[in-house]
């Protein structure tokens, strides 16, 4: 019996894109660098995901920044790293897939949660921002609990919710690092996938569903 509804967080209830590119332009602006860097300095923050293995699977801001510098050939500071993190939290323009009455629908009904690839102090910000920090019992991030596409992280969540896979359930919008990671440790799995782009290998419909709209939620859930 489901218990627990686990949600991914970029893609899945708030749309991140070229707000978190700006954010940047403005950050490097103010610190005295190049503004027009902006959007290589966006592409290699995503790239940083990558680079993160088992043995080092939490999201640090000295080594992202390590990565950055080496890849752009920059003499950035951690303050640059600090003060993106907050603009993003603080800054990003509140675009919202996951519609309110949905959340309240799943509240009313289960113990939810987030479990996010990203830093911890933007993150929690972004779900305040757009007024449902109320809803979620709990925001796992991966600066602290590891990233979730590593087994042993995805259990420590589990652990820390005090439950059993088989009283979870998790959404989100990418395969590798939310779908299988939920069913590398037994659990069922909801792929968002709106812009339909997904094909169907390899995934275990036995244990998933696909979706295109969140309202389709209402009826599985």
């Amino acid at each position: 019996m489901i218990k627990n509804v686990i949600f991914d967080l970029d893609n899945t209830i708030i749309r991140d894109h070229d707000e978190d590119a700006f954010c940047y332009k403005e950050v490097l602006k103010k610190n005295g660098y190049n503004e027009n860097d902006y959007l290589r300095l966006n592409n290699v923050i995503i790239e940083y995901d990558s680079v993160i293995n088992e043995d080092n699977c939490k999201y640090d801001k000295n080594k992202m920044l390590e990565f950055i510098n080496d890849k752009l050939n920059t003499n950035y500071t951690i303050r640059l790293i600090d003060e993106i993190l907050e603009a993003v939290g603080k800054y990003w323009t509140k675009d919202v897939i996951l519609e309110e009455n949905i959340v309240k629908y799943l509240f009313d009904k289960y113990n939810l949660y987030i479990y996010t690839n990203y830093f911890e102090v933007c993150q929690v910000k972004r779900i305040e921002n757009i007024g449902y920090a109320k809803y979620f019992k709990k925001i796992f991030c991966a600066d602290i609990y590891g990233a979730k596409q590593f087994k042993h992280c995805f259990e420590k969540v589990l652990n820390e919710i005090n439950c059993i896979p088989d009283e979870c359930i998790f959404i989100g919008d990418t395969f590798k690092t939310d779908i299988a990671s939920a069913n590398s440790i037994g659990m069922k799995a909801i792929l968002f996938d709106c812009d339909n782009k997904y094909n169907g290998k390899d995934f275990d419909f036995n244990k998933n569903k696909i979706i295109h709209n969140m309202n389709e939620l209402l009826n599985i859930l």
